[in-house]
């Protein structure tokens, strides 16, 4: 009896005003518990069932680990089954209430936007507008026109390839490295200098931009999408009356919500003819509209 006294009173220090202490004589709360060591190696708590299983462990380094049975507690707060939550905050966009990393760790932190930003600086073109069979592509290189690019894109070229059969060189493209559901926004304007070489009594150009697709390693291209837009005749550089030029800038778009489903997917744009009067030069080109900063820009967003 006399030793059990002495154990509880070397281990325990109750104040006057209620404070206890565990391994402390100055206990500084309620119940203060001072730990055999600092490691995660050492316990300073722990609780079991009446079968002796471990429900509930305080490591000395300050991980709680909760239902792990022997296992050691790997971060500060480590639970093995479910965690309910209730009530937890609604937070706008680009934050989530909660997330969880690589590790499997539990955390509230910021949501990342993932986009591609690519505004062109320069113009590209000298390409004919007559035949439907003939594709051209729209790069888009690496470099300084990207201005972002969170969705980890990649950048290649096919020296050759095909386009719905039809053989096309020196292919630009973007590589998604993902699955998931994209949408892409593009916006250029084309033009063609001089005379159209046949004229129809349309008295515009009908141009498709063309969304494509191809798998990872493969240079075979499929249509995903067409957008037609016109090339409006009797219009100068300027956008005054002219009695057969094609030299106003017109607008070129694409809007596609693209679902992408294998890893590496490989998508490049292009231009063609669709119909109404044509150039069999290379003559037309997409270029800057009077009063822009640029020569026309792509944006992508990972829905």
């Amino acid at each position: 009896m006399r030793k059990i006294f002495l154990i509880i009173f070397t281990s325990v220090c109750t104040e006057v005003w209620g404070q206890v202490g565990i391994n402390t004589n100055n206990p500084s709360a309620t119940l203060d518990i001072v730990s055999n060591g600092n490691v995660l190696s050492v316990k300073a708590l722990e609780v079991n069932n009446s079968d002796g299983s471990e429900l509930l462990k305080l490591q000395s380094n300050g991980n709680i680990g909760i239902n792990t049975g022997t296992s050691l507690p790997t971060d500060l707060l480590h639970v093995k089954t479910d965690v309910k939550h209730e009530n937890l905050p609604v937070l706008s966009s680009p934050y989530s209430p909660l997330a969880v990393d690589a590790t499997g760790a539990a955390k509230i932190k910021p949501a990342t936007i993932q986009y591609f930003y690519f505004k062109r600086s320069t113009s590209f073109g000298s390409f004919s507008l007559f035949d439907t069979n003939i594709y051209t592509n729209i790069p888009f290189p690496a470099g300084g026109d990207v201005l972002g690019n969170t969705t980890g894109f990649g950048f290649g070229t096919d020296a050759s390839g095909t386009v719905n059969s039809q053989s096309v060189s020196n292919i630009s493209y973007l590589t998604i490295p993902e699955p998931g559901v994209y949408l892409f926004e593009m916006y250029q304007t084309a033009l063609c200098t001089g005379l159209p070489t046949t004229s129809s009594n349309t008295g515009q150009i009908a141009i498709n931009t063309i969304f494509t697709t191809a798998n990872s390693g493969s240079s075979a291209y499929t249509t995903n999408t067409i957008f037609r837009d016109y090339a409006i005749a009797r219009r100068s550089a300027t956008g005054g009356i002219h009695s057969s030029s094609y030299g106003y800038a017109n607008p070129q778009k694409l809007i596609v919500a693209y679902q992408s489903t294998t890893v590496n997917e490989k998508v490049a744009l292009f231009v063609n003819y669709a119909g109404g009067d044509s150039y069999n030069t290379p003559t037309c080109q997409m270029n800057r509209p009077n009063g822009s900063d640029n020569y026309g820009y792509l944006i992508v967003t990972k829905l």
